[in-house]
């Protein structure tokens, strides 16, 4: 009755809160390093997000059915550029009812007087053609017809804020190509962000961007076509027709392949995917080997009180799960200071970068799934340890 009844008892008792907190330093040390370790999680699959969203936001706003690009374009950041010709030929292709010519390239300005340059990347259509879906760029469209006129993307990173800034005060700011060849003047503003490839967006007409990117874009060339279809039923044949049509000389795609294309990109060929997903394995591992530390010196301190509970008639079911709920107790009071910093980091970066970096409940369950589950794994190795408490060593 009164093992029993002991027994009880110690089950009642938050036993496990209680040990680690006797020794508060180790406990707070053991809580910010695995804390550091989600955060890095955390981090790491924000930049890769960041980088997804901000490389696919330009593909997510064009509005078209059909997207055809150069085989050697790989990225949203280095088009190669192809015969405006063979765009022309998807015409006589039945079901397809309008294709628009899209040139994109990257340029390096500063505004009059300035003497920082900064990487802009240059959009350029027939502003008779509405091709993306914002609309501050349909409100403002008329503002581009004049050569030379172009609207900025206002939610670049911190490098072009001053950019934006004199174009709210004063209505336009001129500007200049690094190498002083070309000007040209900002009319308005739009919000698209930036990318890894660019600090921020110009969207003007064809003719200015043949003007502005004459270095990269050879007359004749476009850097890709969107086509669109007479009745959403059509989409699949037309591209397969289109397929046939080109072979291996242009590549066709929908909206959405051509945007699970770019992300396949960045996430497995490019090294900025194979970094971030290293960079989070390294943070799993490094919350595993402190709380396999903090849980195998804990038990081993202890040894004598788990071979004193042996002795009393407990099971080594009881002290496994003793040193799981220390495990879960050092995971979810480190998971949380390390959400909050992390989703303020986002804010932060988002500010100063242009780069969409977003808290979002898969990535919240993702981390908190590793921590839990690397400190579970750490919490399993430690339990080795406990097959040292002999009942025998207590007498």
């Amino acid at each position: 009755m009164i093992g029993r009844s002991l027994r009880r008892s110690l089950g009642d008792l938050p036993v496990a809160w209680l040990q680690l907190k006797r020794q508060p330093i180790r406990y707070l040390v053991a809580v910010t390093g695995i804390g550091f370790a989600a955060l890095l999680m955390f981090m790491q699959l924000g930049f890769q997000s960041g980088l997804l969203t901000s490389a696919t936001t330009f593909y997510q706003a064009l509005i078209t059915d059909l997207v055809v690009i150069s085989p050697g374009t790989r990225d949203s950041g280095a088009f190669q550029q192809f015969p405006q010709s063979q765009l022309y030929q998807s015409l006589g292709v039945p079901g397809v009812a309008d294709v628009i010519p899209v040139y994109v390239a990257n340029v390096n300005a500063q505004q009059m007087g300035g003497i920082k340059p900064t990487s802009l990347r240059l959009i350029g259509f027939d502003p008779d053609q509405q091709i993306l879906d914002l609309a501050p760029v349909r409100e403002q469209i008329d503002r581009i017809r004049t050569p030379g006129y172009v609207l900025f993307d206002a939610a670049g990173n911190s490098n072009t804020g001053p950019v934006a800034a004199a174009v709210k005060a004063q209505g336009s700011q001129t500007m200049i190509l690094s190498d002083y060849s070309k000007t040209f003047r900002v009319v308005g503003l739009f919000r698209l962000g930036s990318t890894f490839a660019a600090d921020s967006n110009l969207i003007s007409s064809d003719t200015t961007a043949l003007q502005l990117a004459y270095k990269q874009i050879n007359e004749g060339e476009i850097s890709m076509g969107l086509i669109r279809v007479t009745d959403p039923a059509a989409i699949a044949p037309v591209q397969r027709h289109l397929r046939a049509l080109y072979g291996s000389q242009l590549q066709v795609f929908t909206k959405p392949e051509l945007i699970a294309s770019e992300q396949n990109y960045w996430n497995t060929s490019s090294s900025f995917g194979i970094i971030f997903g290293f960079g989070t394995i390294m943070g799993l591992l490094v919350g595993g080997v402190i709380v396999y530390q903090v849980l195998y010196t804990d038990v081993s301190d202890h040894l004598h009180e788990y071979a004193t509970l042996k002795a009393l008639g407990f099971r080594n079911r009881f002290l496994l799960l003793l040193v799981l709920q220390e495990a879960s107790i050092l995971a979810i009071s480190s998971f949380v200071p390390a959400l909050v910093a992390s989703a303020a980091l986002y804010a932060f970066l988002t500010a100063v970068s242009g780069i969409q970096i977003v808290m979002t409940t898969d990535k919240t369950v993702l981390v908190f799934s590793l921590t839990i589950g690397v400190c579970a794994v750490a919490a399993a190795i430690a339990l080795n340890k406990l097959r040292d408490a002999d009942p025998a060593s207590v007498f």
